[in-house]
């Protein structure tokens, strides 16, 4: 790998695995960034990475001189630089909510899927529960998913490149959506952001095989 510190463009370094990179993934699509995606194994980073990622996680951004960590963070510098198509709304109270929306779930849908995801739990009971508990509060969102074309908002934003990556992998963690009246919401949502071709561009190999295109 070239030093982080000689690199001269755009550089993502992502695992081809993990939810928190492909929401950067999507968001260099949407926005047609140049921008080298490096994949790597976030359980085995190099030292160069572990210098600007005090956390060892990914993904990490390289733009030159700036190196930054923490999936949000990169989104909402990818979205300040390079502004079209806008990800974030224009308004303050309207951006502050859509932060406000992906902090819900961050709290609420990645916490639970991190731990459904954690080698380290091998508690069969728990991980049931777990699974039960994200789908429960994915059905509840089913209304949110009816109100407007994407997550509470008209238009494709951050929330979706959070929410996306998380139903994609639903089918890998044992969840099943079932198709009902009730659920009808949540199916059209997926298909409407499982189409675009943002979120298709995204999709690593190993991402690509969680379902069938």
């Amino acid at each position: 790998m070239v030093s982080l510190s000689k690199r001269t463009s755009m550089a993502l370094f992502s695992d081809e695995r993990d939810h928190y990179s492909q929401r950067v993934r999507i968001v260099l699509q949407e926005k047609g960034i140049l921008s080298e995606i490096i994949h790597t194994d976030k359980d085995n980073l190099s030292n160069d990475l572990l210098e600007i990622s005090p956390y060892a996680t990914l993904p990490v951004l390289v733009d030159r001189d700036v190196c930054l960590y923490d999936s949000v963070t990169l989104m909402e510098y990818l979205d300040e630089r390079f502004p079209h198509p806008p990800l974030l709304p224009v308004y303050p109270v309207a951006r502050a909510n859509i932060r406000l929306y992906i902090q819900r779930i961050e709290k609420d849908w990645c916490l639970l899927f991190d731990q459904l995801n954690d080698k380290k739990i091998k508690d069969a009971r728990k991980k049931n529960l777990l699974k039960k508990q994200l789908k429960s509060i994915i059905l509840s969102s089913s209304p949110i998913f009816k109100e407007k074309p994407f997550f509470m908002n008209e238009e494709f934003s951050l929330v979706d490149c959070c929410i996306a990556p998380i139903l994609w992998r639903l089918p890998s963690i044992g969840i099943e959506i079932q198709k009902n009246s009730k659920t009808k919401p949540i199916h059209e949502y997926m298909l409407r952001v499982f189409t675009k071709k943002c979120f298709l561009d995204s999709l690593s190999e190993y991402e690509k095989e969680m379902r069938s295109l």
